[in-house]
């Protein structure tokens, strides 16, 4: 038993959307309806254009690619209805931000980890990585140069510190030589 469904294409509009990188149309109004799928990334510089038919008097929403090929998508009896379903698709893709390429996007990271592992697992240099490692090795060999000199400088020098501490003894006796014998009498007047 065939059943037979019939549906009411009077309310029926185009429709267009981007999902992984491909505008997909639906285009029931069309003369021969159709759901159309164009890869974004394959058609990066196509135009969709509406063409009259001088054979068949339609109009055509048609894809012209980089290469001067065209490829009818649908036709329509009048060419405003081809135009409503160019200016969907049009809406389509401007509202499509991030959607055209996530298929290439995840492509190129995963690339440039494979890349990334490469470069860690031999130990070579990255391309831009080159001038950090030697920028890295000069700054260290200034920071160590800026340390030694600093702790130079901290150290008290032997020659300076000795006439310090004369100077701060301030007006006390003459050194007295050591070992030989003092009465109490000599001791208390160099004290004073």
């Amino acid at each position: 038993m065939k059943a037979t469904v019939k549906i009411d294409t009077s309310s029926v509009t185009s429709s267009a959307s981007v999902v992984d990188g491909k505008l997909i149309l639906s285009l029931p109004d069309a003369a021969t309806p159709v759901v159309w799928q164009m890869d974004l990334e394959q058609a990066r510089s196509s135009a969709l254009e509406v063409r009259e038919d001088t054979k068949t008097g339609k109009f055509m929403l048609a894809l012209k690619t980089q290469k001067g090929e065209t490829v009818n998508v649908a036709s329509y009896e009048d060419k405003s209805s081809a135009v409503q379903a160019l200016m969907v698709a049009s809406k389509a893709l401007e509202n499509a931000h991030g959607k055209i390429r996530p298929g290439a996007t995840a492509a190129a990271a995963e690339q440039q980890n494979a890349q990334n592992a490469r470069f860690s697992a031999s130990g070579a240099v990255k391309p831009g990585e080159e001038n950090s490692s030697k920028a890295s090795a000069v700054l260290a060999v200034l920071l160590i140069l800026i340390l030694i000199s600093a702790w130079a400088y901290s150290i008290p020098k032997a020659k300076n510190s000795i006439e310090k501490m004369r100077s701060t003894s301030g007006s006390s006796a003459p050194p007295s030589d050591t070992g030989v014998p003092v009465s109490a009498d000599d001791f208390l007047s160099r004290r004073q």
